[in-house]
């Protein structure tokens, strides 16, 4: 089976290769200035820093090698059917209210309260989660070694500047962010404000790979710290597709842990 995702992961790859370019957008991540913070085996620490700029914001629209391979792959997996089914399902904010009720376990109560539409906005994936995500992907291929990462996202309103605090390894969790929050706490005293906290879901193979959108008990008890200890605006998680936006004023509706 390893085997076969392997072939077919190449395979996604080439097709990509293959396609004509298409016109580079103005806003490209990779060619930003990237300043190391610390790394440690495969995990790194590190931060981007950019100009604002309005196609920062809007839907993705660049082939990214990454994320192709993974939506390629994942068709072919699937079938072009069922492949749209997954989507759709994860896309949608349509389900009952009613969904809501004699829901015990904390991380399903979590994922209706978004596909209700009860709290967040789940929209088309933008063009700077998808270059952050796709970097990632580049490395371990959401379907033979998902990994998940961490984004935190400050903007200098003076200097008119984003930075994102990158952190992710080649284990299926992503480490433990501390040279990311040390940084972030000296840079919040000269001018920068934690806007944005974002990371990526995926699913194992018997829920067709594609991750939830909506946080886990565990991402809502984070969640709830970043906004105390940092009063993070919003929380974001993306699946490779779309992303769910949750403002910060919506977190304690979630279900977390203590």
């Amino acid at each position: 089976m390893r085997q076969n995702l392997y072939y077919l992961i190449l395979l996604c790859l080439f097709q990509f290769a293959c396609k004509e370019p298409i016109a580079k957008e103005d806003f490209d991540l990779y060619s930003q200035p990237k300043t190391i913070l610390a790394t440690d085996g495969a995990a790194e620490f590190f931060y981007w820093e950019f100009e604002d700029s309005e196609s920062i914001w809007e839907a993705n629209t660049k082939e990214l090698g990454g994320i192709v391979s993974f939506q390629d792959t994942l068709k072919l997996l699937l079938g072009p059917d069922r492949y749209a089914q997954v989507v759709q399902k994860e896309a949608t904010q349509s389900y009952h209210p009613d969904s809501l009720l004699n829901i015990s376990n904390g991380d399903k109560k979590n994922a209706m309260l978004t596909h209700t539409g009860t709290v967040g906005e789940i929209r088309p994936i933008n063009a700077l989660e998808a270059q952050i995500l796709n970097y990632q992907l580049l490395k371990y291929n959401y379907i033979g070694h998902p990994t998940e990462f961490h984004g935190f996202i400050a903007f200098h309103a003076e200097q008119k500047k984003y930075r994102v605090y990158f952190a992710a390894s080649d284990q299926p969790w992503p480490p433990k962010p501390n040279p990311l929050i040390k940084q972030l706490e000296e840079d919040i005293k000269n001018g920068w404000k934690l806007r944005y906290h974002l990371h990526n879901h995926y699913e194992p193979p018997s829920n067709d790979y594609l991750g939830i959108l909506a946080p886990s008990m565990s991402d809502a008890q984070y969640f709830k710290m970043l906004a105390e200890n940092y009063q993070v605006e919003q929380a974001k998680i993306t699946n490779g597709i779309h992303t769910v936006v949750i403002d910060a004023a919506d977190f304690p509706a979630f279900e977390a842990y203590e």
